[in-house]
């Protein structure tokens, strides 16, 4: 990640660098981003072999990853320290330190609104918040803003308090419509928890190229087992076991508390839509808000039972 976001910023002063009066076509941006891939593979090995050589890092970022990749506490907070002497303003650095000394996500709840303020003022000031709005998660400068934000939701999230966390998330959608991040994803099973069912839909309309994915008819099941309309809560259920095959046996092992089972299908980070891997992954993304729903399993388990009629 935090090798991406340095990439990203090279990239950035490598545009401006090339077309100062602005970039003019896609061929001319592809030119100048392939010539940057060039130069950049080059530097990115030259980078390896220096860090690899015991050299001093190069700057903040060189830092970050290396605390990131440090397994002892003391190496990560002595490399975080480091990071803070370079840029004490730096909102990742101080992401980094507030994880890395925190004893959980109510501890987190403690500082994180300060941080998050303090580089939303950061940003204002600067003029560069109401300039990136739609596209924080793109532009370099407000993506740590993103980081922020998204540690804060997932924090709530976990402590049950679903209202703020639903306002965060909500919040981070305007500022970023593309969502990069997913957060759609982890909205979804909050408005299931909470009962909305209008904005639960809307949500669910607004992801038209992907009606099936299971981060969506998960929580829609749960949200209509929720609100006693349990036909419908069945039928998106059904067509979960549609598109993922999976679906009767994740259920029964979440049911059996069989935690060993779903883990095995993420051996590997990455996954293909409509994956047995993807249907796990969104019931682990949310375990927080489904881990307090055992009943709707319970149910789930016994509405997929096949009844075959018995032979005369």
């Amino acid at each position: 990640m935090h090798t991406m976001d340095k990439v990203m910023k090279e990239l950035q002063a490598f545009i401006a660098k090339k077309a100062p009066n602005g970039v003019q076509s896609e061929e001319e941006m592809q030119r100048i981003i392939e010539e940057f891939m060039m130069q950049h593979n080059e530097a990115a090995q030259y980078l390896q072999d220096y860090l690899q050589d015991d050299t001093v890092p190069a700057d903040v970022y060189d830092y970050l990853d290396l605390a990131e990749k440090a397994s002892r506490k003391k190496d990560k907070r002595e490399y975080l320290a480091k990071a803070a002497e370079l840029e004490p303003d730096n909102a990742e650095v101080k992401l980094a330190q507030a994880e890395l000394d925190s004893k959980g996500p109510l501890d987190m709840l403690k500082i994180l609104p300060n941080l998050i303020g303090a580089e939303e003022k950061r940003l204002k000031d600067e003029g560069i918040y109401q300039c990136s709005k739609g596209d924080f998660w793109l532009d370099f400068e407000t993506r740590p803003y993103m980081m922020l934000l998204q540690e804060y939701l997932s924090d709530l999230t976990e402590c049950g308090i679903h209202n703020k966390a639903i306002q965060v998330g909500e919040e981070m959608l305007r500022l970023n419509k593309n969502d990069n991040l997913g957060i759609r994803f982890q909205l979804m099973p909050l408005y299931a928890k909470m009962c909305n069912e209008m904005k639960a839909l809307k949500l669910y309309k607004r992801g038209t190229d992907e009606p099936n994915s299971s981060y969506y008819l998960l929580p829609l099941a749960l949200l209509y087992f929720k609100l006693g309309d349990w036909p419908k809560a069945k039928s998106y259920l059904e067509t979960l076991k549609q598109y993922y095959p999976i679906t009767k046996k994740l259920i029964r092992s979440i049911k059996k508390g069989d935690m060993g089972t779903l883990h095995s299908y993420l051996e590997s980070t990455a996954y293909m839509p409509l994956s047995d891997e993807e249907v796990v992954a969104a019931y682990l993304t949310n375990y927080a808000i489904y881990i307090t729903e055992p009943y709707f399993f319970d149910w789930a388990d016994e509405a997929l039972v096949v009844h075959r009629k018995k032979k005369k």
